[in-house]
């Protein structure tokens, strides 16, 4: 009988948190890495888009608050609520999209790479367990790991 794979997302889950093997440290490492580098990027966006824009005659952005939604929502989504004025402020937007396609195309690498190592090592288990398993049925001793010396 096959495996359900939703049914052990919670346990895959926990195991990429805790890093259980280096399969699940590798993902980890990688959104964290790109999480990471987007929070830093989006605080020093928030300033720059704050001191481009609240002055800009027509601008929607008038506090650090407005400033921060419009690059957080930029660089994560390649959107925003608010369109810039300044010549500072668009060349920002297209970097915004540039960044949201980078980080996008990113995780999805992260996570390909992660569910096809993963397929690889779980295939493996398998393998051993069965076998172990026709070992067993066929009365021959287990392995000891050694060999001739």
């Amino acid at each position: 009988m096959a495996q359900r794979p939703v049914k052990h997302a919670g346990h895959e889950v926990m195991a990429v948190v805790r890093a259980s093997s280096k399969t699940h440290y590798h993902l980890r490492r990688r959104v964290l890495i790109i999480f990471g580098t987007t929070a830093v990027f989006a605080v020093i966006c928030t300033l720059i888009v704050y001191f481009a824009e609240h002055h800009a005659e027509h601008s929607e952005i008038h506090s650090l608050w407005d400033s921060f939604l419009f690059s957080t929502s930029q660089l994560l989504t390649g959107s925003s609520v608010a369109n810039p004025k300044t010549n500072l402020g668009k060349l920002l937007e297209l970097i915004f999209d540039i960044w949201a396609i980078t980080v996008v195309a990113s995780l999805a690498g992260s996570f390909g790479a992660f569910f096809h190592a993963r397929s690889k090592e779980m295939n493996l288990e398998m393998e051993k367990a069965e076998a172990a398993l026709r070992r067993s049925v066929e009365g021959e001793p287990e392995p000891t790991g050694g060999g001739a010396s």
